[in-house]
């Protein structure tokens, strides 16, 4: 059975330059790995997963989890998943099979959205992972360690991609203060 290990944070914390940083380190050969992003996704390259930092890596873009499957076909050893709370329904059984098959299987994403909720599937993936890395961010108001990513256009939709145009990293005091919502308690 492969391992599990679950990047998460605010935005702007570098889950996918650490994800991508894992990727090059690994002592695995280029065609034994794939990484994978959402569709829904479509910042910067397709063929690519990008961080914001400019560091990059070989990427697919699929509309639902069950597609990573014929992707990690024979010889796969690895999988990279960013933005992982984008994958509403089955990521966490599609990351179960994978790591069935003995495939160690890297995912990065947020674990809370805009309103301070878990995002997804999350606390069903902090549960499944052998290795967890949280990140946090700088508050973009004071500096200081940040955990929560705060929107600042009017958008109520859940899901709604952006980075700086549309989002700010803020520490939990200036997150309450620009929403009205008490301060959420988060996972470890």
């Amino acid at each position: 059975m492969g391992d599990f290990t679950l990047i998460y944070g605010c935005m702007f914390s570098g889950k996918t330059t650490k994800m991508i940083e894992l990727y090059h380190q690994s002592g695995v050969e280029f065609h034994e790995k794939i990484a994978i992003k959402p569709l829904l996704d479509n910042r910067y390259s397709p063929d690519k997963i990008n961080a914001h930092s400019g560091l990059q890596m070989p990427g697919h873009r699929i509309t639902r989890a069950e597609e990573l499957f014929p992707l990690a076909g024979e010889g796969i050893k690895e999988v990279y998943i960013d933005e992982v709370q984008f994958f509403q329904k089955n990521i966490a059984d599609t990351i179960i099979g994978l790591t069935m098959q003995g495939i160690h299987v890297f995912a990065a994403g947020l674990d809370t959205d805009y309103l301070g909720n878990p995002f997804g599937e999350f606390p069903r993936l902090y549960r499944m992972a052998n290795t967890r890395i949280r990140l946090e961010a700088r508050c973009q108001v004071c500096g200081k360690p940040a955990r929560y990513t705060y929107r600042t256009t009017a958008s109520d939709a859940i899901i709604a991609v952006g980075h700086a145009d549309m989002y700010e990293a803020r520490c939990g005091a200036h997150w309450a203060e620009g929403t009205g919502l008490p301060e959420p308690v988060l996972q470890a």
